[in-house]
């Protein structure tokens, strides 16, 4: 599909009976180029019979961060002020990125509006998003600007020790910029979003979302879980961790009682599902009529525990656009994070349906 019949197709979902001469005077072309667009959409499948019937599959929207993300394991206790041997890699990522590309590889299909740079890194981005099959088609490219970039220094154990990061390009996804996208968000099967856009942008967001479509978030750090406090209630779905939950809810979490009232006291507040993270003690799922605290057996093939939050969200989307069962959406999201954390990558290149419920299948015995 060419950039003009990409559009040409959006003004057809939005109104399917408009007329062709309508679409030109829309675009400044001739009626007759419209009539070529518009046969073309019809032979890739695109538009099905004569009339305007749009054969759109359902899709989800990601909106946030992707970037190039650098880690550095050291071979060595960490020590401060000292030169580490250590096994370097890189690969793209970004909160965004990580759960859109998983939630694809799950078999779902998404649509990105990120920003990019037209640097090395940039080139890598959009070089990663084709070979998912992810549609950034809605994304920015700023000229002249650095794409975003994560680093991170991870202990001998394969843990985070520190983390320092650049995504300034993000301040380019501008509600103007978000407004010129809004029927592609609106008409989302969901919306997915990171908290290092900025407030402005994120009350667009929820705006636009308002009555329409449900919007999941994943609070990423204290800091940011502090930022989002004000929009609980207008989230259908937060993903925090224990300590996010307290910086959400001002409440200490040190137990299953508190662990409790402070996911009752945002549900309250309006928010819809909370999925907290709990670490080796699994995740606890809680709306106002259930709550499930589910762990599987202790993992011990952990190689790399970046990716597991980002692959837990993913497979939490998966299970609502499919309507799947709680019980089961907190099943496949333990496992995702199971099969995260079980390779060097980010991302499992292996992460599907079927992996997932082989780890389902033997972390349960």
């Amino acid at each position: 599909m060419t950039n003009k019949e990409k559009e040409i197709l959006e003004i057809i979902k939005a109104d399917p009976t408009i007329e062709q001469s309508q679409i030109a005077e829309l675009l400044h072309i001739s009626r007759s180029t419209v009539a070529v667009h518009i046969s073309s959409l019809q032979r890739q499948g695109y538009l099905l019979g004569k009339g305007y019937i749009v054969n759109d599959e359902s899709y989800i929207v990601g909106i946030g961060a992707s970037n190039v993300d650098v880690y550095g394991k050291s071979r060595i206790p960490i020590r401060t002020h000292y030169d580490h041997p250590a096994d370097i890699t890189s690969s793209v990522g970004g909160v965004m990125h990580n759960i859109i590309t998983n939630y694809v590889r799950l078999g779902g299909k998404a649509r990105m509006i990120t920003a990019y740079g037209d640097d090395s890194y940039g080139k890598s981005i959009i070089e990663d998003f084709q070979e998912n099959g992810i549609d950034y088609s809605d994304s920015l490219l700023v000229k002249g600007a650095s794409s975003g970039v994560f680093m991170q220094v991870q202990d001998e154990n394969n843990d985070m020790y520190l983390a320092i990061c650049d995504m300034s390009i993000l301040e380019h996804i501008t509600p103007d910029y978000l407004r010129s996208k809004e029927k592609i968000i609106a008409n989302a099967s969901l919306v997915v979003i990171d908290p290092s856009l900025s407030n402005e942008s994120i009350e667009t967001i929820i705006d636009i979302c308002k009555d329409k479509v449900g919007i999941y978030i994943d609070p990423i750090s204290d800091n940011f879980a502090l930022k989002m406090k004000p929009y609980v209630k207008y989230f259908d779905l937060i993903k925090p961790n224990r300590s996010e939950l307290e910086s959400l809810s001002g409440m200490k979490v040190s137990n299953d009682k508190e662990l409790d009232e402070a996911c009752h006291k945002l549900l309250d507040q309006g928010l819809k599902k909370i999925v907290t993270s709990l670490s080796k003690d699994g995740i606890l799922y809680m709306d106002k009529d259930i709550r499930i605290k589910r762990k599987f057996k202790e993992e011990k093939r952990m190689v790399n525990a970046s990716g597991a939050g980002d692959a837990l969200m993913a497979a939490l989307v998966y299970g609502e656009v499919n309507g799947l069962d709680v019980s089961d959406i907190v099943d496949y999201g333990l496992a995702a994070g199971l099969a995260a954390v079980r390779c060097m990558e980010t991302i499992n290149e292996n992460m599907s349906i079927g992996l997932l419920d082989e780890i389902i299948k033997e972390s349960k015995k």
